[in-house]
């Protein structure tokens, strides 16, 4: 059978097989495009044993063994979307801070040397003057501290400033009513600080504990409905091997890895469109948890360069529609939004 991790395009006169979960592309030639072909409608491959039906096979194109993919329950392009982008292996992944800023410096120097338009072309003339920000909202404050900082100090938060972080971030603030005008503890009826795509509150937390006071370092489950923590795994040995070798993060007092219960989405809508919705109900619960810990006098780091291969196994998810997109973290920092390690080699 034809691979279901390959999509085909056609450019400049060839036709390119993309192998999307992988990460390869191939371009055929005419004779191995032409058995492709035939393999895909006269599904007869025990007759064509011959070197262009073993290159495929070689290249994973096409296997003779049932596909092992659980079926992915959406449509093909969230799909192609989805792994396409997952996994993204470092060719030489950093292994300790040193490693990463000279890694990160090497590839600053590189993309200075690619010219890019940094003035608008859209004219500053025959503007409307807008009024003069009166900085007189609640949060105001919060806004104006809120920073990506990538140094952190050793230093443990407390649970209660957790707990608060966590539930203004994923918990349950209060429930919507319902259209006869009463209440129901209903999970499609809890709301949440930040917007949820159709009301499902698709994204789950999964918290990163380093140190934290009174609670064992590892990686809990952040359940809504109870307000409670719940074991998943050991920490590993350094937060920055799952975070494409960010060892900067390594002393982040705790964190927060979030996914998407995609299930719920494709629930509701059927379309790739809600895919793009996932993506951004991330973004705004992770808008909120930076908000939340910075109103508790911490400093966020936020990323999504993330080795899902490795953080996987450490969330324990249930089900193949259950994917890890994003990670926050928080602590104690002293404000640099350039790591020790960089400065360093800067100066």
């Amino acid at each position: 059978m034809i691979s279901k991790d390959c999509f085909f395009i056609a450019m400049n006169n060839t036709l390119i097989c993309w192998d999307f979960k992988n990460h390869k592309q191939f371009e055929l030639s005419r004779d191995h495009a032409d058995r492709l072909i035939h393999l895909i409608y006269e599904k007869d491959p025990e007759k064509l044993n011959d070197d262009l039906t073993e290159d495929l096979k070689r290249c994973k194109v096409f296997i003779e063994d049932a596909d092992d993919n659980p079926d992915w329950g959406w449509d093909i392009l969230s799909r192609i979307f989805h792994f396409g982008t997952k996994d993204i292996t470092i060719e030489q992944q950093p292994s300790n801070e040193k490693e990463w800023a000279l890694q990160y410096l090497e590839h600053c120097n590189s993309v200075l040397n690619n010219k890019i338009l940094l003035a608008s072309s859209r004219g500053d003339d025959n503007g409307i003057p807008l009024p003069t920000p009166r900085h007189s909202f609640a949060t105001d404050k919060i806004f104006s501290k809120r920073a990506t900082i990538r140094d952190f100090q050793r230093l443990p938060i407390s649970l209660p400033d957790l707990s608060e972080i966590l539930h203004h971030t994923l918990g349950f603030i209060r429930h919507r009513t319902a259209d006869n005008g009463i209440e129901e503890v209903d999970d499609y009826l809890m709301r949440r600080a930040s917007p949820s795509v159709g009301g499902l509150n698709a994204t789950e937390g999964y918290v990163y504990v380093n140190n934290v006071d009174s609670l064992e370092p590892g990686i809990y489950y952040y359940n809504p409905r109870q307000h409670q923590l719940q074991w998943r795994s050991h920490l590993p040995s350094a937060l920055g091997d799952l975070l494409s070798g960010q060892h900067f993060a390594n002393h982040i007092s705790a964190g927060l890895f979030l996914s998407s219960r995609f299930d719920k989405l494709w629930w509701k809508y059927e379309h790739s469109r809600a895919y793009r919705m996932a993506l951004i109900e991330v973004g705004h619960a992770a808008q909120t948890f930076q908000l939340a810990a910075t109103d508790r006098g911490m400093s966020t780091w936020l990323t999504g360069a993330l080795n899902e291969i490795n953080i996987e196994p450490l969330l324990m998810l249930e089900s193949p529609s259950e994917q890890v997109l994003f990670f926050v973290g928080c602590g104690y920092g002293d404000g640099n939004a350039t790591p020790s390690c960089l400065r360093a080699l800067i100066s």
